[in-house]
């Protein structure tokens, strides 16, 4: 049906790089509702950082 456009970007890395962090936190200290908190946060700023990095790199 609707294919990406191969300039639309993916976030699978910061959305992995997120996910790591959220669950190594949790496991670590026991607060898995902190760390899944951490995950989501950390996953949403890693993406519009990259978002914003790679649309000043295509100017």
């Amino acid at each position: 049906m609707n294919e990406p456009s191969p300039s639309t970007s993916t976030h699978i890395p910061e959305m992995v790089i997120a996910t790591v962090a959220g669950v190594a936190f949790g496991v670590k200290t026991g607060h898995y509702l902190t760390g899944i908190f951490i995950g989501i946060v950390l996953g949403v700023a890693l993406s519009v950082l990259g978002t914003v990095v790679r649309a000043r790199s295509r100017r």
